[in-house]
């Protein structure tokens, strides 16, 4: 998935949620973080200080995603989180 893809994506799931501020108010949150921070890749040439840097693990972020999916009221919301977690799974985050 590419980076600013998976900002899109939240957005529009955001969008969709219908019945629960709660979790659009954790999906706000955590996209607010991805934009904020970014997101650490593993093909990242660009090396940081594992203390300072402010980027997000992929990993987080996709545990964010189940974590937010198993609150998710909505069936379709659900899925699609779900479906977002999977994709980053397989494909990680790209630049392209």
């Amino acid at each position: 998935m590419i980076y600013d893809e998976l900002i899109g994506e939240v957005y529009w799931v955001i969008g969709k949620i219908q019945s629960d501020p709660e979790l659009e108010e954790q999906l706000r949150w955590l996209n607010f973080e991805i934009r904020k921070n970014g997101v650490k890749v593993a093909s990242d040439p660009y090396l940081m200080d594992e203390e300072s840097d402010p980027r997000i693990e992929i990993n987080q972020v996709i545990a964010e995603f189940e974590r937010i999916a198993d609150q998710a009221k909505e069936p379709d919301i659900r899925q699609y989180l779900l479906e977002m977690k999977a994709e980053l799974e397989a494909d990680g985050i790209t630049d392209e």
